[in-house]
């Protein structure tokens, strides 16, 4: 119990260190390279996840790695942005929800067909891993396109998102050397933590995909969750739905891509049936929820709908426990 609070807080800090670093980043890309600052934000938020998900999978407990990926996507939807909108209700930029909104749901389902034989070959992992240039592209041409003025609000929302990630604390002034301290906390913390994951399977005898799916897909969430209902609360409406498009692209396509292409991996039909189905259902609601705001020109997610995701997602965890562990 203590190496997995070392490790969750190993992996928070360094997280946030590692984001912190990003800040002058972003002052000096400016505008021109706005495009880019998003990307790094989206790639520094799902670290925590890719690290333990390929430190359990080398560690040869592939069912920890597959639940910390699709659970850490449901917990996302289901908690960062369900509890932001019971907070105050969200907004999102049209083009955010076009530009990741549309990839993440296809991305989604290309995973869903991938695995219809039970099992990722190279092959797709290699395909999920490219699949990240067109969305590197993508997001390229719609920054291209846009508004110096719209290109400068974008920036700005970049800066606040960075300026709330993470947990209070330990504060250390923005650079490469914090950069590096929090790279060394992750992969230290990722250790610990995965390792904690795999003593708690084996000791309660509970499945190791179930263990991923709840404390290993919450413990590195935490700092995103926090980050998103502490900036909802400054009245930074927008950070909850931009960093869970952003975050679950990065983990599906990087995490399982990598997982696939390093050693190719059978799964359970659960997983297939189950799993990534609720995953696919979460993703569906939330656009539903989005796209219903922009038409009737209210809010993108409104409380009542937040707190639908929360409770959405407190039925798949019981539903794991009772009927999966």
């Amino acid at each position: 119990m203590v190496s997995l609070i070392i490790g969750t807080l190993l992996l928070t800090k360094g997280s946030d260190w590692m984001t912190d670093s990003l800040v002058p980043v972003a002052e000096r890309l400016g505008t021109t390279y706005i495009a880019v600052a998003s990307i790094l934000v989206s790639v520094m938020l799902s670290i925590p996840e890719v690290f333990v998900a390929i430190y359990a999978f080398f560690m040869g407990h592939p069912g920890i790695s597959l639940g910390v990926i699709i659970g850490s996507i449901i917990c996302n939807i289901g908690l960062m942005t369900g509890l932001s909108a019971m907070i105050k209700p969200l907004s999102v930029d049209g083009r955010v929800v076009i530009r990741d909104g549309v990839f993440a749901l296809i991305i989604s389902l290309i995973v869903f067909v991938f695995g219809f034989d039970l099992s990722y070959d190279r092959k797709e992992g290699l395909t999920l891993l490219l699949l990240f240039i067109p969305y590197i592209l993508n997001v390229w041409f719609f920054e291209k396109w846009t508004t110096k003025k719209a290109r400068k609000e974008e920036l700005k929302e970049i800066k606040e998102e960075l300026n709330v990630i993470g947990l209070a604390g330990f504060e250390l002034k923005p650079g490469m050397v914090v950069f590096v301290i929090g790279s060394v906390s992750l992969l230290f913390g990722s250790y610990l933590f995965s390792d904690s994951l795999i003593d708690i399977a084996r000791l309660t005898g509970l499945s190791e995909v179930l263990i991923g799916l709840t404390i290993g897909a919450i413990g590195p969430s935490i700092p995103n969750i926090v980050s998103a209902v502490r900036g909802t609360v400054k009245n930074y409406t927008k950070i909850a739905i931009t960093e869970t498009f952003g975050s679950d692209i990065f983990t599906l396509l990087v995490s399982l891509g990598l997982l696939a292409v390093i050693m190719p991996f059978t799964i359970d039909s659960k997983w297939l049936y189950f799993d990534i189905p609720i995953m696919l259902f979460m993703t569906f609601l939330m656009m539903f929820f989005i796209f219903k705001g922009h038409i009737k020109k209210e809010k993108a997610i409104l409380r009542h709908e937040g707190a639908a995701l929360v409770i959405f997602y407190i039925i798949f965890i019981i539903l794991n426990v009772l009927y999966f562990s």
